[in-house]
């Protein structure tokens, strides 16, 4: 069964038409990436997966985005229950300017999850599952934003997945970063997607090639609306792509 099952999906800014008739299934304990020209409408996508475009005014949708079958614009849909389920690693680090294991710590504490004892142990777990405790953990009082660059972003996915969710969405987590970082955070996302299934929004077609499972092509049209032109195996997207327009793409004739 997919993890979402995304139908006919339509995403309006006001009256502004951005996506249109986005169809497609995202499988679990895969990496999904999704590519595309500035401005096509990746990232929306991407959060229309966890509803954060809600915290935009006048927005709207319209389809379904199915979660294990449940459509998570139903009314009735708790949108923080959804939220722990669906993480996000944004595109700049962005730590909260507190002690490492504070900020770690900090969706169990609010969730309630953990007395002080499992807390510890849940800050441990996380920052050995994002790879960074050997390097912080004599130092977890320290302020996160004395980190590295890298450091951040991997503390970050530290913080989301200390929740334990089922999703995490990552949107161009590697662009600020410089390549040896870079390649820490793919290696990463390889070793997560045991546990976890990953969208990932990127520019470096390398890096979607090097790291995803499966890859959605966004593309606009003369409107400027966002609509998906292919979707598919990595392996056969980049090899083999059904439609000219996504191997112009990869090949570096247009975007």
């Amino acid at each position: 069964m997919a993890k979402f099952k995304i139908e006919h999906l339509y995403f309006y800014y006001g009256r502004k038409l951005v996506l249109e008739d986005i169809s497609m299934e995202i499988q679990p304990n895969k990496i999904t990436a999704l590519i595309g020209p500035s401005g096509c409408g990746k990232s929306t996508f991407l959060r229309c997966l966890n509803r954060m475009n809600d915290t935009i005014p006048n927005t709207r949708v319209e389809g379904k985005v199915l979660l294990d079958g449940q459509n998570i614009y139903d009314p009735h849909v708790d949108v923080v229950r959804l939220r722990q389920r669906v993480g996000m690693v944004f595109q700049r680090p962005n730590p909260f300017p507190q002690s490492i294991y504070d900020n770690v710590a900090f969706g169990p504490r609010i969730l309630g999850m953990a007395n002080k004892k499992n807390l510890d142990e849940i800050v441990e777990r996380s920052l050995r599952e994002a790879d960074l405790w050997d390097e912080v953990k004599e130092n977890l009082k320290q302020d996160a934003l004395t980190l590295s660059l890298g450091q951040q972003q991997r503390l970050c996915i530290a913080r989301a997945i200390s929740i334990r969710p089922e999703v995490i969405l990552m949107d161009e987590p590697a662009s600020a970063l410089d390549p040896i970082s870079t390649l820490r955070i793919e290696d990463l996302m390889r070793d997560l997607v045991a546990d976890y299934t990953i969208v990932i929004v990127t520019h470096n077609m390398q890096q979607a090639a090097r790291v995803s499972d499966e890859t959605a092509f966004f593309l606009t049209d003369d409107g400027q609306v966002g609509k998906l032109v292919e979707f598919g195996p990595t392996g056969r997207v980049f090899s083999n792509p059904q439609d000219r327009r996504t191997e112009d793409y990869i090949t570096g004739r247009f975007g």
